[in-house]
């Protein structure tokens, strides 16, 4: 064996190593990933990280891919092939190479059971894209976050409230941003969309701002509003201040160009409860929290949002179940409700949207996801099916494994499928 020869071989074994390391750790991400996703979450942190990594699974089947390749370079299957084909005996090579090749074949075999999940997220959704016959835009995957946008509303407060009644907490001011279409063609004033954001209290109003701006330049005036989230035995209080948003948003519409007779309000979450509750319920039921009138909406969409808040609902999904999250959310519950649904069964059938719905219900658009922690999609079936048999027009868009708050995701596959839907929507309901 000569000098140039025994160079190439430790060369060639240095490259398999390489390989190897880089097979190897192209299979940690991805499994790290899928845990998350699959997994019950041992906190918030890790929930977000979860839906950041389902929202961006082409980039584990990518990373998986990568490494499934380098897996089939560092077990010397490539160079064995050659070998054979050329006519000579492939080396078995030493004690190491035995090693290298087990941790390659091991490497190979979570690369590929990576490389297959990643991919049934997005086949999924693209499946679904495809029966509502909506392109997809592979382009638009990296789009980014939904947290930004290209201008600033304007800001106004339109509730100073008085620090009186159930669950008040003091004096305080609730904004509304208005987000106005950038160019206006003449025609007729656009109508009003009141959105409500979800998340907690110490969230501001224009929670994804690229989504209002989206609805401004399709041809509305949003009005995206703050309310006090659910005092200690509270729960309306917020129905409340978002039917004086949208009483607010009707009184000023001639300011911003708007039509006031044609309002939908919109939420995500907790928001879309509350958008749900305010368009489903009579001022008697829940009044405002102002003195105003024209609270009645022509449409609501809610997205992933619970419609069914009594013992009767269907239980939470699996990985809540098994996640110390769900404590938290319990004791959150019992709190603004005033009690365990054994103790208020009253007050959680009002605060059930599915109680609410009659024939005078107004035009519903439910967005729910299909891998979603906090709610099982047989929750918004059955609100779906009761709105069906009161004879109210309504969607039902279920997007499979689709997480919680996947909006956040602007150029997300799930995102891409439900603009064109909510759009048509929009359009269908609030048109002249």
């Amino acid at each position: 064996m000569t000098p140039r020869s025994i160079g190439r071989g430790r060369a060639a074994t240095a490259g398999r190593w390489t390989a190897t390391v880089l097979a190897v750790t192209a299979a940690l991400p991805g499994t790290g990933a899928a845990a998350l996703v699959l997994l019950p979450p041992p906190s918030w942190t890790a929930w977000q990280l979860g839906l950041l990594a389902l929202e961006f699974s082409l980039v584990f089947a990518a990373l998986a891919a990568l490494g499934l390749l380098s897996s089939l370079v560092a077990s010397g299957r490539v160079r064995r092939r050659a070998k054979a084909r050329a006519g000579g005996r492939p080396s078995t090579g030493g004690a190491g190479a035995v090693w290298r090749r087990r941790l390659a074949a091991a490497a190979a075999a979570v690369n590929g059971a990576v490389l297959v999940a990643a991919l049934v997220p997005p086949a999924a959704i693209w499946s679904t894209a495809r029966a509502e016959g909506v392109p997809l835009d592979p382009g638009a995957y990296t789009a980014g976050l939904a947290t930004g946008t290209d201008r600033e509303p304007e800001t106004r407060v339109y509730l100073r409230t008085g620090g009186s009644g159930v669950g008040a907490s003091g004096p305080e001011e609730l904004e509304v941003d208005v987000w106005e279409p950038r160019d206006r063609d003449g025609g007729a004033p656009p109508p009003i969309v009141v959105n409500v954001h979800g998340g907690a209290d110490d969230l501001p109003q224009s929670l994804l701002p690229r989504w209002d701006t989206w609805l401004a330049d399709s041809g509305h005036v949003v009005f995206d509003v703050d309310y006090r989230y659910f005092p200690d035995g509270g729960w309306s209080v917020p129905v409340s201040d978002v039917k004086c948003a949208i009483g607010w948003a009707r009184e000023h519409a001639e300011e911003y160009g708007a039509d006031p007779e044609r309002v939908a309000v919109t939420g995500q979450s907790a928001g879309g409860l509350i958008a749900l509750l305010a368009g489903y319920t009579s001022a008697e039921e829940i009044p405002p929290s102002c003195d105003v009138r024209g609270i009645g909406v022509d449409a609501v969409v809610a997205w992933y949002s619970v419609a069914d808040g009594t013992a009767d609902a269907p239980g939470v999904p699996w990985r809540l179940r098994h996640s110390p999250i769900r404590e938290e959310l319990d004791e959150d519950t019992v709190r603004m409700m005033g009690g365990t649904p054994d103790e208020v069964p009253g007050e959680y059938a009002m605060i059930s949207p599915i109680t609410h719905v009659s024939s005078d219900t107004p035009p519903t658009l439910l967005v729910m996801s299909g891998h979603d922690l906090f709610l099982d999609v047989e929750d918004n079936r059955r609100l779906a099916a009761r709105l069906g048999a009161a004879g109210v027009e309504h969607r039902l868009l279920e997007i499979p494994w689709a997480e919680h708050m996947f909006d956040l995701n602007w150029g997300g596959l799930a995102s891409q499928v439900t603009r064109p839907v909510l759009e048509d929507f929009l359009t269908e309901h609030l048109s002249v």
